[in-house]
């Protein structure tokens, strides 16, 4: 009852939310490297489900998400994958992992995590334990604070059963900027190079 209670207040919050944007820093610290690494961008959401992040460091990439195709393009090198969300599992769990934790209901998110409260008088931060054994071998657990003035996550730390951690922070957010659909769908000149062609080739001829 507690946490129906919680989301519910969330949902109340961000039930006019249609779109935002905002600054992303993220640190990963990862086991195989001696030092974190820090990827700094930003992040742009629009319901129900679309997708953008820019990433600007270490190196120029982009990963879009139009709610059918995941396009992550690295304009330096040329290069960029293609991936049809119906045929690629990982895709589409990261794009309804970003809607439901967005807006979604407690029904939703317990579809996928069991759901616990973590007491914080100043937040309300949840930790997600994956149902999924698949997802279990990448990720042991999500601890998510959100801001109880907006109704939106601030903060998510995400962990490895390797040991590995990333934290990602949001900063400079922006609700319901102007967003045209185009803008998640990433058009890709003629000179750059497609490194997974055969789901490239699937996702044009469905």
């Amino acid at each position: 009852e507690d946490k129906q209670r919680i989301f519910e207040k969330l949902q109340e919050l961000t039930i006019d939310i249609k779109s935002l944007t905002a600054t992303v820093n993220q640190e990963k610290q990862l086991q195989l490297l001696k030092k974190p690494v820090h990827v700094d961008g930003i992040i742009t959401l629009k319901k129900p489900n679309m997708v953008r992040w820019d990433i600007v460091k270490p190196d120029k990439s982009i990963i879009a998400i139009d709610g059918e195709v995941m396009t992550v393009y690295h304009p330096d090198s040329k290069e960029a994958q293609v991936y049809d969300l119906l045929g690629n599992p990982t895709a589409r769990y990261s794009m309804n992992f970003f809607v439901t934790i967005m807006g979604g209901s407690l029904d939703e998110i317990k579809k996928q995590f069991v759901v616990d409260i973590l007491h914080n008088k100043d937040e309300i931060v949840l930790k997600l334990t994956p149902l999924s054994k698949m997802v279990s071998r990448y990720l042991s657990y999500i601890v998510i604070n959100y801001d109880k003035t907006t109704g939106l996550p601030h903060e998510f730390e995400m962990n490895s059963p390797k040991g590995d951690k990333t934290v990602t922070r949001f900063s400079q957010v922006k609700i319901n900027p102007e967003m045209k659909t185009e803008f998640f769908k990433i058009r890709l000149s003629d000179d750059v190079k497609i490194t997974n062609l055969p789901e490239h080739s699937r996702c044009i001829t469905e």
